[in-house]
This record gives C-alpha cells, structure tokens and sequence, in this order.
C-alpha cells in the first residue's frame, strides 16, 4: 500500500517584522551591506518555504506490515519512504502512533536524511500482548529546511489495522485428554450430506462445493445459490462462547474472559486439525461492528478456522439481560442431529444444566468446559452424566491439580 502525500501542512517562522526593521535600519545608516542582507534572508526565507512544502508533498509512505499475528509474537514492521522528487530533505522526523497492546519500545521515533530520488527503509518491532484488532499508525512526517525558517508536515489519514489472534494452545494445556477429549470425536465417522434429500437453498458462500449450486434458483433470485440438504449422519461441531460479563467473577473479569477465548480458539484449532466441521456463537459484541457478534456456520477447513480466529481476536465481553440458559436455545434451531456443542462458560447454573439436557434429547452430544472455579464440581458433574451431559473443568495451570482431585468422584479428565 502507498500512500502520497496530499498538500501537507506548513508553518513559517515570521520574519517579516525583522526584515522590516532592518531595512529601515539600511536607510536610516545608509549602509549597502544591510541591503544585502535583507534580500539575502528574505530571499532565503521564500525559498525555503517554497523547498519544504514541495518536498514533503513529493514522498511516498510503502507500509509492509503483517496483517494478522498471534498473541505472543514479535512482528516486524517495515515503512519505506520514497522521495519522487529531486529536492533532498536535509532532515525527515518519523513519528509512528503504536497502541500500548504492540509496543516492544517507548520510541518509535526516527530521523533520517532522505536524498533527491532516492528511497530508505525504517524499521519498527512490535510485540502481540494481546489479542485484538489494532490500528498501525497514523504515521506523522516532519521535515524542515536547515534555517529553521519554515517546517511541513503530515499525518496519515487512513492507517491500516492488524488482527492479533489469540493464543492456540495444545488440548492438554487445558486440562484435558489429547487423546480423546470429546466424547462425540472418536468416531471416525464424516458428515454426509444426503442428495437425495433437498431441504431448501441459501446463500453461496466461500468454500461450498459447485455442484451444490441450483442454477435455475441462481437465475431467478440474480444471485448464487446453494441447495441445502438434510444431514444423514452429522458430526459437526458447534463452539458457544458464553462472554456475558454477569457469569464471570467481578475481579477476575478480563483474565477469566480472556481465558475463556484462548480455549475457544485451541479447541476450534484441534477440531480443524481432526478435519472436522466447526462452528462459532457467542453472546459477546463485536467492536468492529459495534453490534452482537455474528455466528460462523460450522465448516471444516483452515478457511473457516481462521473466521473464527478472526471474530475470537475482536470479540468482547457484554451484558447481555438473559441468562445462559434463556439466550441459546433461539441460536441452536439450524444444528443438525448428532451434531457436538461445545458450551465454554465460566459457571453452570441450574437453569443452564437443565437447558443442556434438554439440547442432549435432541440428539446432541453435549460437552461443557468450565473456564473458572465452580462450586461443588463432583456433584455437578456427577448430574450432568446421568443428564447425558459431559463437564470438564478447564483452569489455570495452577488450579488444575485441585481441579482434578475435586472432579474425580465424578470421572476422571
């Protein structure tokens, strides 16, 4: 991306007063010399008003900077400045606006000397803190002439953003069995569309198979659509990130919250890696839209993976007036038979257990990952197996031993 520089803003030191003075200094001494030095300086002081407008309007800013990153990672960002013109720029200060979330430095603050029709690099690291969706820049540039009689400079109108995922982490850093850590994935079955069985159309959307298209549909409607069929064996994976701010512990809102999303994004990552359809709804808000976050169809494929990662590094957590238990039903109508729920919520209350269990007699596999400390967890997880329901505590590193003595009445991890 290039950005040029459009009609930067200038200031001029005045030194119209001073010149004014000594030229009534000139006529009054009758000296030649002072002439001279009048045209000297005011003929100096056009020019470089002049000199530095024009250059700095003739500079390319060329960002080359990642577009998406992890949690964790230090990223390099590279800005190249081009000067188009054959006017040097005796000095050139870049000042690069960087959110706290990607700072690795307190400066990010460079002055060069940029040449007539030459080009330089500047560099700048940034460190992934947290994930999120982050602006780079604005940039400013800030050049001047060596008199220090007139300086220009310039703002970036439209800086580009970043998304910083958050972290992926192996299942059994969550707490659970890397070798079977849902029930309803050891099969080894895949999900079936059956042909033969038709039940609507939809929407085209990226990744859906040619052959699915109804042509005649498309052509009525002037827009690409799909048929949609009924499911004869379906194993999708459905992940319900509950980011109701009501659930979570007042002190440990924003660590739990986020937690809960590290582990929304490991167990979507280690679906997709079984090769897997998996699926996204959460209750919390999306920034970039200011508006709830949008559910993403379960899909199999790194395609689909990175949706989620995607929408899991900008959501946020909301108040949200119904509970758990009250807000997902509405948002399960169009999952499958067969199909898995994957519920991460920081507590299970009774209201929510018993709108599980009734999920569960729909013919699906539901499994609920605690990702805060829960009250009476062995009784809790002993109802919910005897209501088709699986609980497995998901906690800090530091909780997890006790986690793991408390549940083992109720079955191991």
């Amino acid at each position: 991306p290039q950005s040029p520089i459009p009609n930067p803003k200038s200031t001029m030191n005045n030194i119209f007063p001073m010149l004014i003075f000594l030229m009534a200094l000139a006529v009054f001494l009758r000296l030649d010399w002072i002439y001279y030095l009048v045209y000297v300086l005011g003929g100096t002081w056009i020019f470089s008003h002049w000199w530095v407008q024009r250059s700095l309007a003739q500079i390319t800013v060329i960002r080359h900077a990642p577009e998406q990153a992890f949690s964790g990672e230090t990223v390099n960002a590279r800005m190249e400045l081009v000067n188009r013109s054959w006017l040097p720029l005796p000095w050139l200060r870049i000042q690069e606006a960087v959110t706290n979330e990607l700072k690795s430095t307190d400066h990010y603050q460079r002055i060069i000397t940029l040449g007539g029709h030459s080009r330089t690099q500047v560099n700048f690291e940034l460190y992934c803190r947290k994930r999120g969706y982050y602006p780079l820049g604005p940039v400013t540039l800030r050049t001047g002439d060596l008199f220090g009689f007139a300086e220009s400079d310039w703002t970036e109108n439209s800086p580009r953003h970043m998304t910083v995922y958050p972290r992926v982490l192996p299942i059994s850093a969550l707490g659970l069995d890397s070798r079977a850590p849902f029930g309803s994935l050891r099969s080894q079955q895949r999900l079936f569309q059956d042909p033969t069985r038709m039940s609507g159309v939809r929407a085209y959307a990226a990744g859906d198979s040619l052959r699915h298209i109804h042509w005649k549909a498309s052509a009525r409607e002037d827009q690409l659509l799909v048929k949609k069929f009924q499911p004869a064996i379906a194993l999708d994976v459905m992940l319900v990130l509950d980011l109701n701010q009501a659930a979570y512990p007042f002190k440990r809102a924003v660590t739990a919250s986020e937690w809960a999303i590290e582990i929304a994004a490991s167990v979507a990552s280690y679906i997709t890696e079984q090769r897997q359809a998996v699926g996204l709804i959460s209750n919390g808000t999306d920034p970039l839209s200011g508006q709830d976050a949008a559910a993403i169809p379960a899909r199999a494929g790194r395609g689909n993976l990175m949706s989620v990662l995607t929408l899991l590094a900008r959501v946020q957590t909301q108040h949200v007036e119904a509970s758990l238990g009250r807000w997902l039903p509405p948002h399960l109508l169009d999952l499958s038979w067969g199909s898995t729920l994957v519920v991460v919520t920081p507590r299970l209350d009774e209201e929510s257990l018993w709108m599980l269990h009734g999920l569960s007699r729909r013919g699906l596999t539901v499994v609920c990952l605690i990702c805060t400390g829960q009250e009476k967890l062995a009784d809790l997880r002993s109802r919910a197996k005897r209501l088709g329901i699986q609980i497995h505590p998901t906690l800090y590193e530091d909780q997890l031993t006790g986690a793991k003595t408390a549940a083992r009445p109720g079955g191991a991890l």
